[in-house]
């Protein structure tokens, strides 16, 4: 989707900022320019401001720019003035009690999820995850959820935008395949990813509905994949289904 043309400076900034948002592995200086319109001297130099600021970040071996870390914070702050925390973090707490996995929320943005909540596992072993973190929504438990509840049309979209890049070599790539399975997380209520979106780290995710019945979030259990649990991965399965009724039912109260 082409930009509007930015008048000023702001504008351009923040179309800027939408564009960088759109793509999760990056885009060049040259890249942003052109889908701006404008000349690379300008925007080097408000990537520049922008980078200073905190609000991208440049990747020094590809030259590729990121959403940076402020923004991030700016969007936890939001959650936290409308009263994210109290409501989620009690059953990611007992999540994590139960199960010893490290527990997750995340939220669908522009084609991904994107965590904006953890609670560390006690397991030596941690789950390289943070707050900011954008998973990919074909092959990460969190990800197939959020998906999953997305109309057909968005669904191709998706599809369309992002494509099915294979993560790992158990990443489901086929457009058929993902159909499939998210057909599967609909009838089951919960999705699960082993070693889909990382080499040994597996996980499972429920959603998360709002008082309109809406799904507008998903919480997760995550571990390595030689994790205890997954001996009996239907523990995982039903302690995280529990984290989400509970999140649901204190969301919608």
């Amino acid at each position: 989707m082409e930009p509007r043309a930015a008048t000023n400076s702001l504008e351009r900034a923040l179309t800027l900022l939408d564009i960088v948002a759109r793509e999760g592995e990056g885009l060049t200086n040259a890249e942003i320019s052109r889908r701006m319109g404008m000349a690379p001297s300008s925007c080097s130099y408000i990537l520049s401001r922008l980078e200073r600021e905190g609000y991208v970040r440049r990747d020094k071996g590809t030259g590729r720019y990121q959403i940076g870390l402020r923004l991030v914070e700016l969007a936890y702050g939001a959650l936290r003035t409308i009263g994210h925390r109290p409501i989620v973090e009690p059953a990611l707490h007992r999540l994590v009690e139960k199960t010893r996995l490290t527990a997750l929320i995340a939220v669908w943005v522009r084609g991904r999820a994107v965590v904006v909540d953890k609670v560390e596992s006690p397991e030596s072993i941690k789950v390289d995850v943070d707050l900011g973190y954008t998973l990919y929504a074909h092959s990460s438990a969190l990800g197939k959820v959020l998906l999953a509840y997305r109309t057909l049309d968005e669904f191709n979209q998706f599809v369309k935008e992002h494509g099915l890049p294979r993560r790992t070599a158990r990443t489901i790539t086929s457009k058929v395949g993902l159909l499939q399975e998210l057909e599967t997380v609909r009838l089951r209520e919960y999705a699960s990813s082993n070693e889909e979106e990382f080499a040994g780290g597996r996980a499972v995710a429920a959603p998360i509905v709002d008082g309109f019945g809406k799904v507008c979030a998903a919480v997760s259990g995550a571990g390595p994949s030689v994790h205890a649990i997954w001996k009996c991965s239907e523990d995982a399965i039903r302690c995280v289904k529990a984290a989400a009724r509970e999140i649901s039912r204190r969301w919608s109260g």
